[in-house]
C-alpha cells in the first residue's frame, strides 16, 4: 500500500482504476440500467392498470397469472443484481489476473498492491452502486406518499433509539462500513488461493471461499457460546422483566469481538492476496 500513497503511485493507481472501471462496467452498467428500466416500465404498467390488487383480482386468469409472473420476475431481478455484481467482480478478477490475460496484466509496470487495490476499489464502488440501484428500484415500484410518511416515522424512531444507545449504534455503523470491504477481500483472496492449485482452479477458489465462510460461522458460534454463557452480562444472568435489562448490553461485546475478527480477516485477505500475486503467481 505504501507504494500507492506517493504521488507517482497515486497517479498509476488512478490509471489502473480508470481502466478497471471501464472494463468491468461494460457489462455491469447496461445490466443495472436494465433493472431500473424494468422497474420503471413495471410501475407504469401497474399504474395504468389500476394497481397490483386490481390485476391480481381480475376475472381474467391470463392477466392474473402474467401479473404474478411479473412480480416474481421483479423480485428475482432486483434481489439478484447485487449477487451478480459480486460474482462477476470475482470472475473479472480471475480472468484478468490468472488466465491468459494475466500474462499481459502482470507485465505492467505496477506493483501487485496497486493492481489488487484498483480492482478492489472498482468492485467496492459497484457494490455501493448496487445499493443505490436496488433502493431506487424499490422506490419506483412501491413509492407513495404513505410510504414517505411511514419512513419518516421510522427514521425519527431510529434516530431516537440511536441517540439512546451510542456504543451499539457506532458498532453497527462500523460493521456496515466494513462489510463490503470484507466481502470483496474474501472473494479476491479465495480466488488467489484457488489459483495456487495445479488444476480445477475455479473449483479450488469456490472451495477456499466455502472454507473461509465455515471459519466465520465457527467463530460466530464460539462468540455466542462464550458471551452467552460465560460473559459478565449474559442472557442467562439477565432478567428481561427488570428495568435494567438491555439487549444491547449483551450484543455489544459480540459486536466488538466480531469487528476485531473481521478487521483481522480483512488484513489477512489483503496480505495473503498480495503475497500470492507477488511470490506465488501461477498462470499455468
Amino acid at each position: 500500500i505504501s507504494r500507492c500513497i506517493i504521488p507517482g503511485g497515486i497517479q498509476m493507481l488512478g490509471k489502473l482504476f480508470k481502466y478497471e472501471w471501464r472494463s468491468i462496467s461494460k457489462l455491469l452498467l447496461p445490466i443495472h440500467g436494465f433493472v431500473l428500466l424494468f422497474a420503471l416500465l413495471s410501475r407504469f404498467y401497474f399504474t395504468i392498470s389500476g394497481g397490483t390488487d386490481a390485476l391480481l383480482n381480475t376475472d381474467s386468469t391470463i392477466i392474473g397469472t402474467l401479473t404474478m409472473l411479473l412480480i416474481f420476475a421483479l423480485v428475482i431481478v432486483i434481489s439478484s443484481i447485487a449477487i451478480f455484481t459480486y460474482i462477476y467482480s470475482g470472475y473479472h478478477f480471475h480472468k484478468n489476473v490468472f488466465t491468459d490475460q494475466g500474462y499481459l496484466t502482470n507485465t505492467l509496470p505496477v506493483t501487485p498492491s496497486q493492481l489488487l487495490l484498483s480492482k478492489e476499489l472498482a468492485a467496492l464502488l459497484w457494490l455501493l452502486i448496487d445499493v443505490v440501484v436496488i433502493s431506487i428500484s424499490i422506490f419506483i415500484l412501491v413509492g407513495s406518499t404513505e410510504l414517505f410518511s411511514n419512513f419518516s416515522i421510522f427514521w425519527s424512531t431510529l434516530i431516537r433509539y440511536a441517540s439512546q444507545t451510542p456504543l451499539f449504534t457506532t458498532l453497527i455503523i462500523i460493521a456496515l462500513v466494513l462489510s463490503p470491504f470484507l466481502a470483496i477481500g474474501i472473494l479476491f483472496f479465495s480466488i488467489t488461493l484457488g489459483n495456487l492449485a495445479s488444476s480445477h482452479k475455479v473449483l479450488a477458489s469456490i472451495g477456499a471461499y466455502v472454507g473461509i465462510y465455515v471459519v466465520q460461522q465457527i467463530f460466530g458460534l464460539i462468540q455466542l457460546v462464550v458471551w452467552g454463557y460465560f460473559g459478565s452480562t449474559t442472557i442467562m444472568r439477565m432478567n428481561i422483566y427488570s428495568n435494567n435489562y438491555s439487549f444491547e448490553t449483551f450484543l455489544n461485546p459480540i459486536l466488538i469481538t466480531g469487528l476485531i475478527f473481521n478487521i483481522i480477516l480483512i488484513a489477512v485477505c489483503w496480505m495473503g492476496s498480495k503475497y500470492i500475486m507477488t511470490k506465488r503467481l501461477n498462470l499455468q
